[in-house]
Parts: structure tokens; sequence; C-alpha cells
């Protein structure tokens, strides 16, 4: 299980994203990502994210995904799409082309399909930098090295990452709906994040399964 706080203010955590990695009966790998966080006073946003892969997130098999506020339920099929419209990483998968990035390679090109919709699709470039000195919200002084991801040519999310994967990050989620939230994760344990989370926001996480 790997926890990263979510935070508005960079300092105080808002909320948290779990994802736990798997594999299913028949050997695919899988990554579940659940988020919870309040973005703003009145709205506790709850996100779920899976998916299902053979050895390579690019060759993703299936993703569903649920979002609330909106009343988000989908699920793909990369088999039940056109041609070309699967060919592409769903926007929650990115996680695993950075980790990827962080041990081999100086950039990774892809094409970024929208959680919701597979046939909205983004140019993504991530570039590896340097390593840089970082200071973390709670003042602890590191090193990281950076990446930074482009969408259609405009920079989107920076990562941090060292030797045991993304330590920090920058966010910008924008939704088809038009909201964005924008914020700074960073590596947590539950026992550092769980006093600041709000009773709606832990009910939220406890409900989704991921922590059990």
């Amino acid at each position: 299980m790997y926890i990263q706080a979510l935070s508005n203010n960079g300092t105080t955590p808002d909320g948290a994203l779990v994802r736990r990695m798997s594999r299913t009966e028949d050997g695919l790998r899988v990554l579940e990502s659940v988020l919870a966080m309040r973005p703003w006073p009145d709205v506790v946003l709850r996100a779920r994210h899976r998916v299902e892969y053979d050895g390579d997130v690019r060759h993703w098999v299936r993703w569903s995904h649920q979002r609330e506020p909106g009343g988000v339920d989908v699920t793909f099929e990369r088999a039940d799409l056109l041609p070309g419209v699967g060919d592409g990483v769903p926007s929650f998968a990115r996680y695993l082309l950075v980790l990827e990035l962080a041990t081999v390679g100086s950039w990774v090109e892809y094409t970024q399909l929208d959680d919701t919709d597979p046939a909205r699709t983004q140019h993504a470039l991530l570039v590896r930098t340097d390593t840089q000195p970082l200071v973390l919200p709670d003042g602890v002084s590191t090193s990281a090295m950076r990446i930074d991801q482009l969408l259609d040519g405009s920079p989107a999310n920076a990562f941090w990452c060292d030797e045991d994967g993304v330590l920090q990050a920058d966010y910008i989620e924008r939704f088809t709906d038009g909201t964005e939230i924008t914020g700074v994760s960073w590596r947590a344990t539950w026992a550092g994040v769980e006093p600041w989370l709000d009773p709606e926001v832990r009910a939220a996480l406890d409900a989704s399964g991921i922590l059990a």
C-alpha cells in the first residue's frame, strides 16, 4: 500500500491518495488508486481508478473509474474500442510511467487518455531533469530527482522521486465538467496523515475498502 498526503495549501493534508498493486487470477497486473479529499470547504471529492495491464501499462486491458461529485462510473475494455482509440495510457495510470522513468531513460512520450472518455486525448511528455534539493512539507530537507509532465505542450504535473518512488508531486487535475484542483502531495504513512483527515474524508476512504 502506498499513501500520498494531499494538500491544497502545501502544508497540511486535506485528503489522501492510496494505491495498491496486485494481480488478477489470470496474471494481469493491477493498479488500484483511491482518492478522498476536501478541495473546497463544502465538497468531499471521492475517486477510484483501477487499471489492469499485461506487463506494461501501455498494454492495458481494461480500466474503471468512479468519481463523486459528478456521478462518474465507467469501465472500458480495450478490445471493445475502435482501433487506435485505446493506444494510450489512462491519466491516473501515469504514475507507473513516472516510476519507470525514475529508473531508466530520460523522457517518455505517450498519449494520455481521459479517465472518463478514451477518445479524448492529450499528447503527453514526461521529462527527467536532475536531482534537486527538496524541503518536504514537514520541514525535512532531502534531495530527489525531478520529472516534469507536459500536456499538449503546456506544463502540468511535476514529480520528485527517490529510490522508493514518488516522494512529492505538484498536481493539477482538470475534469471534463470544468472543475480543477491543484496542490501538493507527498509520501506519507497512515499514522502521519490520518489525524489530519476530517470524518467525511476518513469515512470515504474506509468505505472504499482500499485500507483493508
